[in-house]
């Protein structure tokens, strides 16, 4: 027993206490998901603001109320409130007037308060709409471009080479100043920087992902409206030699917001006059603006410093969060290589028992047969000394040797009862010779072999304690996991709208100091205004959005450039993960949905009444009732019928009662009915009498009445509401389908479908037949490699790799898409309304986190349906 000497065993269990101990304290804060990374947590705040308003919609619909002649309120229109955010550069949530015209582009970038400078204004200015859903290609249609769909390191690549423009753009500037000194000369020198600059940039990002195009960003993108007034800019300070120090003296000042210096004031006046008197077009229709040729250096300073700072930030966070994803997938994978290799110890330490109990075993049956041969050596040397032995004490002695059973035993006590032979029928008891077998009271005692003591003093309990824990370490390491994925997400998304509105901000600012450059230059050089007007012809021909836009859409068409989940990579994947992990652990038992028979049926006898007999229901009765109500009729019977018409009268309203009731009764009553109607539409789907019709409508309707919030009762409104859309009562002609009335038409006011968590239950009863039915999980199978089990191992979510995440979440979001958009489709065919069905929509596609794509799409379908 010395192998089971406890050396450093203790050593190992106490290690994983303390990191189970360590784990416990932190796991509080590592599996929060309430913090926000500091460089994006006001973006992230924007995505939770957006994702609350599309979520709480339902409590925000508005209605135009009009009042009747009777006096009854009828709903004239239904309106979806607005869920979408506004956001600034900064992450900063913005807010816009009610006042402001829908119509009207980009609204919130107009106003008449201000002028359009690189200032505060430029929070508007570069702000972006994010969580759109009421237009059919969403964000896309409030700002002009989207980030949906684009990789996030082509994204940061994008921005660093915009943000390399404005820096060469902020030195090519304050270069001009500096010129103003050294006249020609010194500004052809700069213009040449302003082209290295570009030239450097080009290379420099343009090799940073994986070859297939040059990825430079939207300002130097061939073809852009962009880029084509920068060539005309560079081309039109080539061909001017001369500038107003004065107007640059201005244009480097702090305070942008003094009075214009006397001298400057006068060329302003003196180039509107000349404007006024030239006849070459445009220049002479608007005065000068001062604004934009004020500060002009320091704003550009300010547009390249927050440039370079978003930038940072939003690189920082990614960095950071991906970083996190990483360690915490390192950890799953060392935890349960952890487990793995305390589940082995365990087997080892098993088998060393086994073979222990074997040699004990063994060493027992050896001894207890030795001492059986010494005491018939014994016995046979006093039948020596007291005589010769008769005959029959050598038959006895050698039918006892016969009954001696083997001695391997396998079990954990060596000692077995002796086999005693059997005497014949003919043989007396009393005629024959007292027996000298050896009984097992004549050996000496020895002690049982106990298993449970050889594990006391081996280690398998603590081994197989620390296996356990080790279990533990590898749950709670991929719940971190999740909970960093579902962080992940959002700071995907996050990073997309800064990326979006960083953009934006620093093309808007290289446009306005374009601008503010035309501006001077229009003041000060009349003589050449033929190639400022094509410069300016240039500057005003770009489309800072629309440019943006071409860039992403071609940048995305080269390696590297698309995302993953391509324009639906806004899906919460983490949530996916969660409910493919939910439904795989068998929380919805899925045989529940099948529809069977019931083997036990109880009748509705008054207390119990025996002498009534109705205690029990033959089981063909609910067949029975079915069967009369679509029977066809009889020409000539309803007069002699009438005595059977009244008994099935009375069973229908019985049976109509039962069906109400929220008891077991009523329960099987509705398994029942719902067996023989669901055999019914596979044979006739039509009732040939009102009446009939009207009792079958009766019924349906105490059957959702009966309907409570257990599963198997939505399963069973949820297949009787697909059963009311078959059966119909035609008025007219059963191949005219316009004059078909259908049972639903006849429930859609019944109070079940009114009840917000009918649907929620259906939907989630939906997807979890579906999963079930696919088998998301079924190609990624393993063999299974613990102590207690054999064959194919149930796939986990974070037994994948985390390249297969974004597939298994594609297709759970996909199933949730169908069921979904089914379950919208029938609450528009019961009359629940089209806002209510979008908010339902809306409110399941948050809380499955589908992409937004995807509800779009639910929501139009739902409103081209209803119009």
């Amino acid at each position: 027993m010395n192998r089971f000497r406890r050396t450093g065993n203790n050593h190992q269990s106490s290690s994983s206490t303390k990191k189970r101990t360590i784990f416990s304290r932190n796991k509080s804060d590592r599996n929060s998901n309430s913090f926000h990374h500091p460089p994006l947590a006001q973006f992230d705040a924007c995505i939770e603001a957006c994702d609350a308003l599309a979520a709480s919609s339902s409590r925000q619909t508005s209605a135009l109320v009009t009042e009747h002649e009777d006096g009854k309120q009828v709903s004239q229109e239904e309106t979806l409130p607005e869920c979408s955010v506004l956001v600034s550069p900064d992450g900063a949530l913005l807010f816009t007037s009610n006042n402001e015209n829908s119509d009207e582009k980009y609204s919130w970038t107009k106003s008449s308060s201000h002028h359009p400078t690189i200032g505060h204004e430029e929070e508007y200015e570069s702000a972006i709409l994010t969580g759109n859903d009421l237009t059919p290609l969403g964000d896309y249609d409030s700002n002009g471009f989207s980030a949906r769909g684009w990789d996030a390191d082509a994204a940061s690549n994008a921005l660093n080479a915009t943000k390399g423009v404005l820096t060469c753009m902020e030195a090519f500037v304050e270069g001009l100043a500096v010129c103003q000194k050294e006249k020609s000369a010194l500004m052809a020198g700069c213009c040449g920087k302003w082209s290295s600059g570009l030239e450097k940039v080009r290379l420099q990002h343009s090799l940073k992902l994986e070859m297939g195009g040059s990825r430079v960003g939207p300002l130097l993108a061939d073809g852009s409206s962009l880029a084509n007034a920068l060539e005309e800019m560079e081309k039109y300070y080539s061909s001017c030699a001369e500038s107003s120090s004065d107007r640059w003296r201005e244009a480097c000042c702090d305070e942008y917001h003094r009075q214009p210096s006397s001298s400057l004031q006068n060329d302003v006046d003196q180039g509107n006059c000349a404007n006024n008197a030239t006849e070459r077009g445009e220049f002479g229709t608007r005065a000068i603006d001062e604004s934009l040729i004020q500060g002009l250096v320091p704003k550009m300073r300010l547009a390249v410093t927050k440039a370079e700072e978003r930038t940072r930030e939003r690189e920082l966070a990614l960095s950071d969060i991906r970083s996190k994803v990483l360690d915490a997938q390192d950890n799953l994978i060392r935890q349960k290589e952890w487990s793995s290799t305390h589940w082995q110890r365990v087997k080892d330490e098993n088998r060393r028992i086994d073979e222990v109990v074997d040699q004990q075993v063994k060493a027992q049956n050896e001894l207890l047969q030795k001492l059986r041969l010494e005491k018939d050596a014994e016995r046979l040397e006093v039948s020596a000394t007291e005589g010769t032995l008769s005959d029959h004490d050598l038959w006895e002695m050698v039918k006892d040797v016969g009954s001696m059973e083997e001695f391997e035993h396998t079990g954990y006590s060596p000692r077995s009862p002796r086999k005693v032979p059997a005497l014949n029928e003919n043989e007396q008891a009393d005629d024959a010779p007292p027996s000298t077998t050896i009984e097992e009271d004549e050996l000496p005692h020895v002690p049982n072999i106990s298993r449970a003591s050889i594990e006391k003093e081996s280690d398998i309990h603590e081994l197989r304690q620390a296996a356990l824990e080790a279990d533990d370490l590898v749950e709670d390491a991929a719940g971190t996991l999740l909970n960093i994925m579902s962080k992940l997400d959002t700071t995907n998304r996050s990073a997309r709208v800064s990326a979006e509105s960083g953009l934006l901000s620093e093309c808007n600012a290289a446009h306005q100091c374009m601008r503010s450059l035309v501006e001077m230059e229009r003041a000060a050089l009349q003589v050449q205004m033929e190639r400022l007007r094509a410069l300016e012809e240039a500057v005003a021909a770009v489309n800072v959005r629309n440019d943006i836009d071409n860039y992403i859409r071609r940048d995305k068409t080269f390696p590297g450039g698309s995302s993953r989940g391509g324009d639906n990579d806004d899906g919460g994947v983490a949530a996916a993960l969660a409910v493919l992990n939910s439904h795989s652990d068998d929380f919805y038992d899925a045989s529940k949905t099948n529809i069977t028979r019931p083997i036990f049926f109880r009748g509705w006898a008054d207390k119990g009444d025996e002498e009534d007999g109705d205690d029990e229901i033959e089981p063909d009765f609910f067949k029975a009732i079915i069967k009369v109500l679509f029977e066809k009729k009889k020409d000539g019977g309803e007069e002699t019928d009438v005595s059977k018409r009244e008994k099935i009268q009375d069973a229908l309203t019985n049976l109509s009662t039962v069906l109400s009731e929220h008891s077991q009764q009523g329960s099987i009553a509705r398994q029942a009915i719902l067996y023989e109607l669901n055999n019914q539409r596979s044979a006739n789907t039509v009732i040939e009498d009102e009446h009939k019709f009207e009792s079958l409508c009766n019924l349906f309707s105490s059957f959702l009445s009966g309907c409570g919030r257990e599963s198997i009762d939505v399963s069973n409104a949820k297949m009787l509401m697909i059963l009311s859309q078959t059966f119909y009562f035609a008025t007219r002609s059963e191949l005219d389908r316009t004059t078909r009335i259908y049972v639903k038409n006849k429930i859609s006011s019944h109070d079940i479908w009114d009840d917000d968590f009918f649907w929620d239950q259906a939907l989630y009863q939906c997807v979890a037949e579906s999963l079930k039915k696919s088998g998301v999980l079924l190609n990624y199978v393993k063999p299974k490699d613990d102590e207690s089990s054999s064959g194919q191992k149930r796939v986990k979510w974070h037994d994948l790799s985390p390249k297969e995440y974004s597939d298994a979440a594609a297709q759970v979001h996909s199933v949730v898409f169908a069921q979904l958009g089914t379950l919208s489709h029938s609450m528009m065919e019961l009359g629940c309304g089209i806002s209510r069905a979008c908010n339902f929509v809306r409110r399941l596609s948050i809380r499955y986190q589908m992409p937004l794509s995807l509800r779009i799409t639910l929501i139009q379908h739902l409103t081209k349906s209803e119009a």
